[in-house]
């Protein structure tokens, strides 16, 4: 022990300038979002093959409940299925499932989750495909059971999830049963609930009203599931205040959909174009 401690003594200068250089690294990616992006790219596929060969001796150790989950996931696809008579190709090569017709442009890249974090403020998923499959940020995340998050940043074989559990994600929503439009953000409280923004004082709601996605914006297709009502109260300003509680177990994450829209750019291009001629 004497001799450790002489030896930290004598290296004390170079350990501090060490420890100092993690800080300010540590500060540079957390608060600059250029570096931040740089990070976790760079950082991706590294940390994806560690969180990989670690998911797969877990997974290897859950099979049996792995393959009953994917058992109940097809079951749930094959009604949905002959519920909506939706048409569906799958295209092996290109690991994809797709709606075909002109009403439904998206198709879908089914991934593994190899790592999920809960207890973050802003709380992110690995997945493991990146863009040699296609994946590209912005793309939106679904599970069987609802909507996951919005992907952050690719690497070759890797992506990283914004979770719905992050205070910096929103996402355009309404009630089912009346149409009424709000917005999804999560609080940074329970696991199990997000909260339903500016529905006005003039709905009438109901607990267990279903939420569900708006289709709004190019990412999510108009109604996947988020959750469902579990209370709510008026505010001073004339909004609810409404607690969803989420269709997801995202403590309990599995197999995920990334969601690809073709028609994305088209959307985008044009809606940016009406906003500049209105500034």
């Amino acid at each position: 022990m004497y001799r450790l401690l002489q030896l930290l003594h004598s290296y004390r200068a170079f350990l501090l300038l060490i420890f100092i250089e993690i800080v300010c690294l540590w500060l540079m990616v957390r608060n600059n979002p250029y570096h931040s992006a740089a990070y976790f790219h760079s950082s991706n596929a590294l940390i994806g093959s560690i969180f990989k060969t670690r998911n797969n001796i877990s997974q290897y150790l859950n099979l049996p409940l792995i393959n009953e989950e994917l058992a109940n996931d097809n079951a749930q696809l094959r009604e949905l299925i002959a519920q909506n008579q939706v048409p569906i190709i799958v295209n092996s090569t290109q690991d994809s499932l797709e709606q075909s017709g002109p009403n439904f442009a998206y198709s879908y890249i089914s991934a593994k989750v190899i790592n999920n974090s809960t207890r973050l403020i802003h709380n992110y998923i690995t997945i493991n495909k990146g863009s040699n499959n296609g994946v590209k940020p912005e793309m939106g995340v679904i599970s069987a059971k609802g909507i996951v998050g919005k992907v952050m940043t690719v690497s070759k074989n890797f992506a990283t999830v914004s979770s719905l559990l992050n205070t910096d994600v929103y996402v355009s929503a309404y009630i089912k049963r009346n149409n009424t439009f709000g917005s999804i953000h999560w609080d940074g409280n329970s696991i199990v609930r997000t909260k339903l923004m500016f529905v006005p004082k003039h709905i009438i709601l109901q607990k267990g009203d279903t939420i569900v996605t708006s289709g709004y914006n190019s990412i999510f297709p108009e109604g996947i599931p988020i959750g469902f009502i579990n209370d709510f109260e008026l505010k001073d300003d004339g909004y609810y205040d409404i607690d969803v509680n989420l269709s997801n177990d995202f403590s309990n994450l599995g197999y995920v959909y990334i969601v690809k829209n073709p028609l994305k750019e088209e959307r985008i291009e044009l809606e940016t174009a009406i906003k500049q001629e209105n500034e």
